[in-house]
């Protein structure tokens, strides 16, 4: 019997055990729970493409006739070679068909259930933890140092080298889901084809998750001092705390990026409003861009950039206090803004 925490689930994953043929691979972070399950598949079988060798089941075809797991379980590959079922478990409870399954357990196949974050009693970690041939692995959510790993290794992978503000920008827009994290990092290398340095812009680019108009127009309020009605009536229209901090950061970063061409260019205007531009703000009035660049010198945005970041990274981690974060974040640039 195996439980296995978080911490610990990418070693495991990397080499399961032999003894072990059932597995349940649970957590709130979909992505993940989907990238270990087909690891261990892939460990345990030569060709995952092969219908002879893998296959996927519902939870609920398998719920409805519990003997349909016990069946492919014990059907051998045409070829020979092992087998691998992966079980994608819903409302319906499949725990008849895991229950037959443990009594009398296949010679060459591995099942890997998955699931949503279950708790320690919940009857199906139970039942898998429990079983002498059973393991039940933990996903939670990355950390900011996961991220910062994944993003290091996915980089180095591809020889391309972020800026800070890149850098800044990635770290904000993923997180939430790993496979999507991936997915985001892999369209940004493809992006980068030929090219080896990241900049902001590359990032904006490309990598989803960026804030929309309505957020970008709360955010820039905030940047000319206004963290009142704007914020209230965002929220109001159901909108998303997430993004609207993750606009902020983005945003900060642009007019960063802005001002310190503008000063490279002897306090010229028109070198800040082109790089807001292609920063994709097109859509802030001409004399919003002249207002803001002169208001703010680069020395207090990149003061910001960090407090910012730091206020997304709790968001993600306690969703029950995002709109407070993104509130307080917003209220913070905006009197600095007033200053």
């Amino acid at each position: 019997m195996v439980a296995v925490p978080h911490k610990d689930a990418e070693r495991f994953v990397a080499s399961p055990p032999e003894s072990v043929f059932l597995f349940l691979v649970h957590g709130a972070d979909a992505g993940m729970v989907r990238e270990r399950a087909l690891a261990i598949v892939n460990r345990r079988v030569d060709d995952r493409r092969d219908p002879f060798q893998f296959v996927e089941l519902s939870g609920d075809a398998v719920s409805a006739d519990p003997l349909t797991l016990l069946d492919e379980a014990n059907t051998q590959p045409l070829f020979g070679g092992r087998r691998a079922i992966l079980v994608e478990t819903g409302a319906k409870s499949v725990i008849p068909a895991v229950t037959s399954l443990i009594s009398a357990p296949p010679a060459a196949c591995t099942v890997v259930l998955t699931a949503g974050a279950l708790k320690k009693d919940a009857p199906l970690r139970k039942l898998v933890e429990g079983a002498k041939q059973g393991a039940g692995i933990e996903c939670q959510p990355d950390t900011e140092q996961d991220v910062h790993a994944l993003v290091d290794r996915t980089l180095k992978e591809a020889n391309l080298v972020a800026s800070p503000e890149a850098r800044a920008l990635l770290l904000a827009a993923l997180g939430e889901d790993r496979l999507m994290s991936r997915a985001e990092l892999s369209k940004l290398v493809l992006y980068m084809h030929g090219r080896e340095h990241v900049a902001a812009e590359d990032v904006e680019a490309v990598v989803a998750h960026a804030s929309s108009i309505a957020s970008d127009r709360v955010v820039t309020a905030a940047f000319a001092g206004d963290a009142g009605e704007t914020l209230d009536a965002y929220f109001a229209q159901g909108g998303d705390a997430g993004s609207v901090l993750f606009g902020a950061l983005r945003y900060a970063v642009a007019l960063h990026r802005a001002r310190a061409s503008m000063e490279r260019e002897g306090g010229r205007t028109d070198a800040g409003i082109n790089a807001l531009f292609r920063a994709g703000f097109g859509f802030m009035h001409r004399a919003l861009m002249e207002e803001q660049l002169k208001a703010w010198t680069s020395a207090r945005l990149q003061a910001l950039i960090e407090p910012l970041r730091e206020a997304q990274t709790r968001a993600r981690a306690n969703a029950s206090s995002a709109r407070m974060e993104a509130e307080r974040a917003l209220w913070r640039v905006a009197k600095a803004a007033r200053r």
